[in-house]
């Protein structure tokens, strides 16, 4: 098959471009300003489109409800819907085959009182 130079080259730069667009750690408030998150810190837009950032090396989600909660480390939402993340910074978070969560150094709830929101 032949393809023409200008498809090649665009599927080229998008498969280039996913893997920086995934590292940008940048969200965009309800207002439409993006806001770039603290080196190795995540961030999430609550149900009013409000981010909120976790501390360095840690995670944030939303909760079952819309709400932001942060973790020291990664984060998941276990079955029942209550979301367990790593004591430890950069720690990971996985689900096992009982939808439980299992964390580097142990797992703890996460907490809304752990984010920061997000400012210029």
């Amino acid at each position: 098959m032949n393809y023409p130079l200008s498809c090649v080259l665009s599927v080229l730069l998008v498969g280039l471009g996913l893997p920086l667009a995934a590292e940008a750690r940048c969200v965009t408030t309800r207002y439409g300003e993006t806001l770039c998150a603290p080196a190795e810190s995540r961030c999430v837009n609550d149900r009013y489109g409000d981010p909120h950032c976790s501390g360095s090396g840690g995670d944030a989600v939303l909760d079952r409800y819309g709400a932001a909660v942060c973790g020291v480390g990664r984060c998941v939402m276990e079955r029942d819907g209550n979301v367990m993340c790593s004591t430890e910074p950069r720690g990971s978070a996985a689900l096992d085959r009982y939808s439980q969560a299992v964390c580097t150094g142990g797992c703890e709830p996460a907490q809304a009182s752990r984010c920061k929101p997000l400012t210029k």
